[in-house]
């Protein structure tokens, strides 16, 4: 436990002392240690609905209707339970504070680990200005399962760090599909069998959805009415805003969509935008499932037999591998993490990104579906969006911004990370061991994206070709001298060096008029 002792003075002159445990919106567990810490009948719960454009930016409407409905609810809920709690909507953090203290001038402010670096400075800073309140920064667990104290022993630095090697200790440690101390089925990864292509016919089961409820409906008027010109629409809005909601969502996913999960996790259908992912990630991220539980629960679902064990491991890997590694590595290296450019893109973001008005089918499919639900999952997110603006030399910060801005389960923890380091390869390998970039070709094998396409994914350099081929090589060729040694890249560059000198030079003059046209691309502000 971190702890900032700050003067105290009581304001009120009564010789009361009473603490106000302030519960951020993706702080949303009864199991957090602030509860222990507070009497329920005497001290206060706070929680402050900002309207402050510096909290949001710019995003998504479902976004802002999951976390404050979700707020909501979870207030009602402890209420009903017993606890004082004040609920404030307010412009900001700094107004809400004042009007709170001025109601409830308490002495002690306990608040949780913050996960975003941005936030946790700006409630410092709000908190340590108020002479009269002393400060406890409490532990995050269980919203994360290695504390943040934890992460220098798993992170060390002046050590290459590798995703691999925290997730075989952190299933050592937590006991999770073992044999003794070996790895059910003899290995740690299954994730060379998870990557089925999808094939003609293939179905999904649907996941649930939850249809919006007052509380929910409320809000969903406020956002319209305060943020109108905010990405995404509202029309389809079904995320699970309870706990109760969300154990459904899991329960749902464990009994009819694992099954399939592991297979085709990497597959791409227009159409069919969920397939079998889990759609947990808003619910985990803002505390309305634990990681823990949640891997609990999926590994039981394999000891029961109904389940393969490359499916559930690779399910696993998610939450104990990625998750928890990217939340380290956020922790590691902010905050000058969050302006690495290691190949120095400049490009502006292009402003279908926020449309989806492109020729590019599967740009335009993955945009779209953004904007009616603020998801895709993780290989859209990475192949197809991530892949094309690092290919088209977008600046890092502008995609991460968008990446934030766009999805209902991001944060500044999550995506630094994930689209800096592993979409982008913009932090120079710190957290892949290759840039993630591809030709037209992968999106063709594990989607069925290219057919009804615009560009012709079979052309390499005419008018119709899919830009995606020589976007790739142009970005292999004039990033070579960074790249070639990385023994993950010979292949590729061993393929471009034994193509025909005409065709390398087509591909190249291609690559170039791209990345012109790319410069002049409008941005969305």
């Amino acid at each position: 436990m971190v702890l900032l002792f700050l003067e105290i003075q009581n304001d009120t002159g009564s010789g009361e002392s009473m603490k106000t445990l302030w519960i951020l919106g993706n702080q949303l567990n009864e199991n957090l240690e602030g509860f222990e810490a507070i009497d329920p009948k005497g001290d206060i719960i706070l929680f402050l609905e900002c309207k402050d454009r510096y909290l949001w930016k710019n995003e998504h409407k479902q976004k802002l209707v999951l976390v404050f409905s979700a707020m909501r609810h979870f207030a009602r809920k402890l209420k009903e339970k017993g606890y004082r709690v004040n609920y404030r909507s307010a412009e900001n953090f700094p107004d809400g504070l004042k009007d709170h203290l001025a109601d409830f001038p308490s002495q002690e402010f306990l608040i949780h680990e913050p996960t975003d670096y941005r936030i946790k400075n700006l409630i410092e800073k709000e908190l340590v200005s108020r002479r009269n309140v002393r400060v406890k920064i409490l532990r995050e667990k269980p919203l994360f399962l290695v504390e943040k104290s934890e992460w220098e022993s798993y992170l060390p630095e002046g050590k290459h760090w590798k995703q691999d090697d925290v997730y075989r200790k952190l299933r050592k440690g937590r006991k999770i599909l073992l044999d003794a101390s070996r790895p059910l089925g003899g290995k740690w990864s299954f994730d060379t069998e998870n990557r089925k292509p999808p094939k003609k016919g293939l179905t999904f089961p649907e996941p649930p959805k939850f249809q919006p409820d007052k509380i929910t409906r409320e809000v969903m008027k406020k956002v319209e009415i305060e943020y109108p010109d905010l990405f995404g629409d509202l029309e389809n809005f079904s995320w699970p805003v309870t706990r109760e909601e969300a154990l459904k969502a899991l329960d749902h996913f464990m009994e009819y969509r694992l099954v399939t999960f592991g297979d085709y996790q990497d597959a791409m259908m227009e159409g069919n935008p969920w397939m079998s992912h889990s759609l947990l990630s808003g619910a985990i991220n803002i505390g309305l499932l634990t990681p823990e539980e949640t891997i609990k629960k999926v590994e039981n679902v394999y000891h029961q037999g109904r389940v393969p064990l490359s499916t559930v491991e690779g399910f696993i890997r998610q939450i104990l591998g990625w998750r928890e590694y990217i939340r380290g590595v956020y922790l590691r290296k902010m905050p000058g993490y969050g302006e690495v450019n290691y190949f120095g893109h400049q490009n502006p973001l292009p402003s279908y990104y926020w449309t989806g008005e492109t020729n590019l089918n599967c740009i335009s499919t993955a945009v779209k579906e953004v904007l009616k639900s603020g998801y895709n999952h993780h290989i859209q997110r990475l192949m197809v969006l991530g892949n094309w603006a690092n290919l088209l030399r977008i600046r890092p910060q502008e995609v991460s911004d968008w990446f934030l801005e766009a999805y209902v389960d991001s944060y500044d923890w999550v995506v630094l990370p994930n689209v800096l380091g592993m979409g982008l390869y913009a932090d120079g390998g710190l957290m892949s061991t290759k840039p993630y970039v591809s030709s037209g070709q992968y999106i063709n094998r594990m989607s069925n994206y290219c057919f009804p396409c615009y560009f012709n994914i079979k052309e390499k350099v005419g008018e119709k070709a899919c830009p995606f081929h020589a976007l790739y090589w142009t970005f292999l060729e004039d990033h070579r001298a960074l790249l070639e040694d990385n023994p993950r890249m010979k292949l590729m560059y061993a393929n471009w060096d034994r193509q025909e000198k005409e065709q390398k030079r087509a591909l190249i003059i291609k690559g170039r008029e791209l990345l012109d046209e790319a410069k002049k691309f409008p941005g969305y502000r």
